[in-house]
């Protein structure tokens, strides 16, 4: 079996052409290893990232279903009542599910990736903004009021007036006896209770945490990114590739491994953002 050769290449992109692969240098098994370990953050990246996305885009997805213009297309549409609800506490649940998936996700994440300390860091933040944010406090029981008592959404009102309106009562919300500390939250609501109301203020906090998350990698991250500039440098390139062949003068069958680079870039400007986190950038 001929020995698979590994070689650096930088990539142009030409306007309006296709991208074009120049190979450069060869380089060693050992230091494609050493390349490669620069992105092991971006697969963590990935993951937290999309369910951040998730839980932000389900939250607007919530609250543009409740807003007036779309429950009176709803109406044109001839939607029933009926129907307007379960798709209301569908967008609901969807929300409140996702922040639930979140903080397991990123506990998963961090008793596998990381330290016992990060992971009680973490536990810290989410115990403070429980015990100080009341939509905190609300969302992490609201999907337990959901699986043991019932759906928040069961009351559809249409008048000349308000419009149409679906309708979550503090009255409904308190026939569950579970709530924990939310039930005082509860009770000093109105009697008509905007649950979209709430979410702007918690997806702020789960973008919080995802700010966070990054700094309990910060040292993968910085030495990725020391990795990879070193690499740049010692090969000269600016947007490298690696050119995998049996034969550099034929090219049927090579394969190129295109780098990760937006993603540690992201996972660095996003470790700069955190206010807690200082790095010195040598020019």
């Amino acid at each position: 079996m001929s020995k698979l050769l590994l070689y650096v290449a930088e990539t142009y992109h030409p306007q309006k052409t296709d991208a074009d692969i120049v190979l450069k240098n060869e380089i060693t098994q050992g230091e494609l290893t050493q390349l490669n370990s620069a992105f092991r953050v971006c697969s963590i990246y990935h993951s937290i990232t999309q369910i951040k996305d998730i839980v932000v885009e389900n939250g607007e997805s919530f609250k543009r279903f409740m807003g007036a213009q779309n429950l009176k297309m709803l109406r044109r549409n001839n939607v029933s009542p009926e129907r307007a609800i379960t798709l209301a506490n569908k967008a609901v649940l969807n929300y409140a599910s996702s922040i639930k998936t979140y903080i397991d996700m990123e506990t998963r994440l961090l008793k596998k990736k990381s330290t016992k300390e990060a992971l009680s860091s973490f536990e810290a933040i989410c115990h403070t903004f429980y015990d100080k944010n009341i939509e905190y406090r609300f969302w992490a029981n609201f999907r337990n009021y959901i699986v043991h008592c019932e759906f928040p959404y069961s009351v559809y009102q249409e008048s000349v007036d308000t419009g149409c309106r679906i309708i979550c009562t503090k009255e409904h919300l308190l026939q569950f006896d579970n709530w924990k500390h939310s039930k005082d939250d509860i009770q000093k609501m109105d009697d008509i209770i905007d649950l979209p109301g709430l979410v702007d203020n918690m997806s702020g906090m789960i973008y919080a945490l995802y700010i966070d998350f990054f700094s309990y990698f910060a040292n993968d991250i910085l030495d990725g990114i020391n990795t990879y500039g070193t690499f740049c440098r010692k090969y000269d390139v600016k947007v490298p590739v690696i050119f995998k062949t049996k034969d550099k003068e034929n090219i049927e069958g090579s394969h190129v491994q295109p780098l990760p680079i937006k993603e540690l870039k992201a996972s660095f400007d996003i470790l700069k953002s955190n206010p807690k986190i200082k790095i010195n950038i040598k020019e």
